[in-house]
């Protein structure tokens, strides 16, 4: 693996994110400047035009984006969900896949940063395609939901969550668009009867 090149990529993966999200004008300026920078440096080592360097702006064929969500169950048989801030529902970890992270590694960070539990991944236990639970689904999203133990860490909150507990199945609370009942039930299903992975 080329490490200044994935550096890079993460560098102008960084600034797109905080020019998507930031609020911050100060911020802004400086995310547009680490963009730019980013793109330039990315021109000049790979040669290829600075136009095409732009990895995140570039028009390309259009595909789904692809999201985790993990299903941490523990000795009895509980499921970890947390609450989120802007929603004030619950739902599984889970968040978009990273540039730099495999489908797994992504899991594993996201129930860190909502839940602070470090978690070992057992198995994928379904593919799902967003639109069938959510019929106003603006963008195509494909989640990957695995199913995962507790190994270590201690539960905390961070900026995106409110609460972490465990339910049993038959106690799930108020659920926010982010994990539908019906996904629940089929990764749940999976998992317990030790099925093959349930793909859309």
């Amino acid at each position: 693996m080329d490490e200044y090149l994935e550096f890079i990529k993460k560098v102008q993966a960084i600034s797109q994110i905080g020019l998507s999200y930031s609020e911050d004008e100060y911020a802004v300026d400086n995310y547009k400047e680490l963009k730019a920078l980013s793109t330039n440096m990315l021109s000049k080592y790979t040669g290829i035009p600075h136009v095409d360097a732009d990895l995140y702006q570039t028009v390309m064929y259009p595909t789904p984006q692809t999201a985790t969500r993990t299903m941490v169950i523990n000795d009895e048989d509980e499921i970890l969900f947390v609450k989120e801030k802007d929603s004030q529902k619950w739902s599984l970890p889970g968040g978009w896949c990273d540039v730099d992270h495999s489908p797994k590694e992504s899991a594993i960070k996201e129930v860190r940063e909502e839940s602070g539990y470090l978690i070992e991944i057992e198995r994928l236990v379904a593919i799902t395609d967003r639109k069938k639970y959510l019929k106003t689904r603006l963008y195509d999203i494909y989640y990957l939901i695995f199913s995962a133990r507790v190994i270590g860490g201690e539960p905390r909150c961070n900026h995106e969550t409110l609460d972490i507990k465990w339910f049993r199945i038959d106690q799930v609370p108020e659920l926010s668009t982010k994990t539908t009942k019906e996904e629940l039930m089929i990764a749940y299903h999976v998992y317990k009867h030790n099925r093959p992975v349930y793909v859309d």
